[in-house]
């Protein structure tokens, strides 16, 4: 598993590098504010159009190959965005970078193969954990190797890194990591009935307290989205922020997101329970929306060499990821727990599926929103968590018991 664990942190970091800089160098070709974000969710659409059918090839082909075969497209696109120049291109290139993006999905499943039913939890968290740090140490290295200078930065040496960050994956892939999916499972997968997935949402519509839990986690998803891609442009307009300020703000955010699902999530979801964590989450969210709106008015701090921003949007991003580590692991738990025995393996990947739907949707209204009103996508996101967390108090679930509590080491 430490195997899968470098590989995955590879993935994520070569994500991670990016995402600071993406709206600069969109902006660079010359893109408006609501191209930007519209481009950026071309990725996620991809990728929620193509999650299931990775997920089904795993189950033929095995995890390995489709591994390898998304980390070649992935390697593939990034080389093409280092050296485009044509929005156009841009965008097509995202779009077929989100359609390669099953490595995920089938490291999940990799996990499941290599784990027995005591050990997994362990597993999902090391999986979980290579996620929270590629995403930590990503836009750090991505922010600094860009630069402070949003007119100037080296895009095409960030994307040849994140290049290289997948090139190192892929050999690691090829050479250390061996198939976990045995001849006998693959068969017997094999002679599992399959069913679309819209005939399996069907067994979801039909039960209203699994379906507001699955509509609560997708407006909660939309009002994040819409803030985290257009945080950089806001900060571009009203701060004059680079790719290194971004990037800075994005890694601390990230990290108070580790800590919490380290030390916190767990320890107040024993004395809790998920539901009243689920709301506690909208509502730490939505607080850390209204900071962002409010930061300007409120002094600067300067960490020389680093950045120089308002207090206010560093208390924000102590706000937002404890939102975000809050709700995810919490409504996650509520929905397993509604689901039954035989059949949390297709509701989960069903709940999975509309947050990618969710974070698909989000950016290609986002940029819109800023453009009419600068506060705009972050009032939106306000209201998202408020309709959010109604949602949830709608849901007639009992508090788990501690014993089920939601684990602090969930993805």
């Amino acid at each position: 598993m430490r195997i899968l664990f470098i590989v995955i942190l590879l993935d994520l970091m070569g994500v991670g590098i990016f995402n600071p800089v993406f709206p600069y160098f969109t902006k660079s070709l010359g893109a408006p504010d609501s191209m930007v974000t519209i481009i950026a969710a071309l990725y996620a659409l991809g990728s929620f159009i193509m999650a299931p059918v990775w997920g089904r090839l795993s189950d033929k082909w095995g995890r390995r190959p489709v591994l390898i075969v998304s980390q070649v497209g992935a390697v593939t696109a990034w080389i093409v965005i280092a050296f485009t120049t044509d929005l156009v291109l841009l965008a097509v290139v995202r779009f077929i970078g989100g359609l390669f993006a099953g490595n995920l999905g089938a490291a999940f499943a990799y996990i499941t193969d290599v784990t027995t039913p005591q050990n997994r939890t362990k597993g999902m968290g090391m999986v979980g954990a290579a996620l929270s740090l590629g995403f930590i140490i990503g836009p750090l290295v991505g922010g600094w190797l860009a630069g402070s200078d949003k007119t100037h930065a080296n895009f095409e040496l960030i994307a040849l890194f994140c290049a290289g960050m997948n090139f190192l994956a892929l050999m690691g892939t090829v050479f250390f990591l061996p198939e976990s999916l045995t001849p006998e499972a693959r068969e017997k997968i094999k002679n599992r009935p399959s069913r679309s997935r819209w005939e399996q949402f069907g067994s979801v519509r039909a039960r209203r307290g699994l379906l507001l839990l699955f509509v609560a986690a997708m407006v909660f998803t939309t009002g994040g989205v819409v803030f985290e891609s257009t945080f950089a442009l806001w900060t571009m307009h009203t701060l004059d922020f680079g790719p290194r300020q971004v990037g800075t703000m994005l890694g601390f955010a990230a990290v108070v997101m580790v800590l919490m699902q380290m030390f916190v999530v767990g320890r107040l979801a024993k004395r809790f329970g998920e539901l009243k964590m689920t709301i506690a989450g909208c509502a730490l969210y939505a607080l850390g929306l209204a900071l962002v709106v409010t930061s300007l008015a409120t002094p600067t701090v300067t960490i020389p060499g680093v950045i120089t921003a308002p207090i206010g949007l560093f208390i924000a991003q102590i706000f937002l990821p404890m939102g975000l580590a809050t709700f995810n692991p919490s409504v996650s738990s509520l929905v397993s727990k509604e689901a039954a025995d035989t059949e949390r393996g297709m509701v989960m990947g069903l709940y999975q599926s509309v947050g990618s739907l969710g974070r698909a949707i989000g950016p290609l209204f986002s940029g819109f929103l800023i453009t009419f009103l600068l506060p705009g996508p972050f009032l939106y996101g306000i209201g998202a968590m408020l309709v959010a967390a109604m949602l949830v108090l709608v849901v007639r679930a009992k508090a788990p018991a501690p014993a089920t509590a939601v684990s602090a080491s969930a993805p």
